[in-house]
């Protein structure tokens, strides 16, 4: 942190300059200015790495922390104001810090003025009196809840692939007008959508691009979301239709994630098996599996992508060693969806080659690990508990002393 001082009219004043210099923090307290500073840093970083963009900001910001006036009770707990000077544009994020403040609120204004400094940074002669265009609400608390794992949060993502909110009223949804309940709903979906449009392939990009042009965005919030991710759709219907599968297979999964090597195989397993084209000779149905061996298939375009999201759901959660072999079906998956049919056959054959290395790595460590607690351990895992228990039950019962048993056991005996 750099902190100096200065004179506004004679009148003395403190300020905290962050670490990348962007956000200038004004008020008494150089402890609260410090932790302003750092925080609004870290809002930055989370928002720039969403977006895979660089940090090169024109516009400074400034942070003006004001403290509770008895003379003043309205002052609002956040104001962004943001007007064209001489100089070019100014952001001023005006925040009345008291005991009771939310952290959360803070984060949520940060994000909303850096983002606001991202769309207009190429807009430095902005006309003076010109309306601008803030950020949209759901993508604030979207990218604001993104690390959130408070129990609220979790249980709301839980929750959403009971009743799945339409994304219509998503994106005309006013978090603020809302009880605490339904805006923890509210930024669970928001959650969602910001997460399913960054993983899917090229999402990170086209969001930079939906941040970039909100200066020249229209009034149609679903029709703008459209137009830069084509793969939504373009009718409401369909594109509601596509945000309800996707943020319901995403509330399930969110309440049992598949962790064990053999979980995620077995899925990735089903996934191959989904048939996404047929056989232009044979007119076959033809898996996923087998469609990226066969040359130009008849690909059914929406199975294709549908599939293509479920591996990149999966691929979220898959174990470690097999997530590069669910993240190369996923991009083959694409590919297939957009008929770039060029080395899709290579391609298979080395992620199946991958695969059978991983496996039988996996299946390696697992005997070893087998052996290890059966002759080198001092505890047990429990894993064996079940047939150790059953072998200490038969040595355990009381041998039979008829004539016959015992001839028997002789018999055993000379042949051990």
């Amino acid at each position: 942190m750099i902190v100096g001082g200065g004179t506004v009219s004679g009148v003395p004043f403190e300020r905290t300059v962050s670490s990348s210099r962007q956000f200038i923090v004004f008020g008494a307290d150089p402890r609260l200015r410090a932790a302003m500073a750092e925080l609004a840093e870290h809002a930055k970083s989370s928002v720039l790495a969403l977006l895979q963009t660089g940090d090169n900001w024109l516009v400074p910001i400034l942070l003006n922390i004001e403290q509770p006036q008895a003379n003043l009770p309205e002052i609002p707990r956040a104001a962004l104001n943001f007007s064209q000077t001489g100089s070019g544009l100014k952001i001023q994020l005006d925040l009345l810090i008291t005991p009771e403040v939310d952290p959360a609120i803070v984060e949520r204004e940060l994000v909303r003025s850096i983002l606001l400094e991202i769309a207009y940074r190429g807009l430095p002669l902005l006309p003076a009196g010109v309306s601008y265009a803030t950020p949209p609400d759901w993508l604030i608390n979207g990218i604001s809840t993104l690390r959130d794992e408070s129990p609220a949060t979790l249980a709301a993502l839980e929750s959403l692939g009971a009743h799945p909110m339409p994304l219509k009223d998503l994106l005309a949804q006013r978090p603020d007008l809302l009880d605490s309940q339904s805006a923890n709903l509210y930024r669970a979906h928001a959650r969602a959508l910001v997460s399913i449009l960054t993983q899917h392939v090229g999402g990170r990009a086209q969001l930079q691009h939906y941040v970039t042009d909100l200066p020249h965005v229209s009034s149609h919030a679903l029709a703008e979301l459209q137009a830069h991710f084509p793969w939504l759709g373009n009718r409401e219907k369909e594109t509601e239709q596509i945000w309800n599968g996707l943020v319901t297979r995403l509330g399930n999964e969110q309440r049992s994630p598949l962790t064990t090597f053999s979980s995620t195989s077995q899925q990735l397993d089903e996934f191959l098996q989904t048939k996404v084209a047929k056989d232009r000779a044979s007119k076959n149905a033809l898996t996923l599996d087998a469609a990226l061996r066969v040359r130009h298939p008849q690909v059914d375009v929406a199975a294709a992508r549908e599939v293509t999201q479920r591996l990149m759901f999966l691929a979220a959660r898959a174990h470690p060693l097999l997530r590069p072999v669910v993240l190369d079906y996923q991009l083959m998956a694409q590919s297939l969806a957009d008929k770039k049919w060029r080395g899709l056959s290579r391609r298979a054959a080395a992620t199946v080659q991958l695969r059978e290395r991983v496996s039988s790595r996996m299946g390696e460590a697992d005997d070893f690990m087998n052996w290890f607690e059966a002759t080198q351990a001092s505890t047990s895992s429990g894993d064996f508990r079940d047939y150790l228990q059953a072998v200490r039950t038969t040595e355990e019962l009381p041998r039979r002393r008829d004539a016959l048993s015992v001839y028997l056991d002789a018999v055993e005996l000379q042949f051990q």
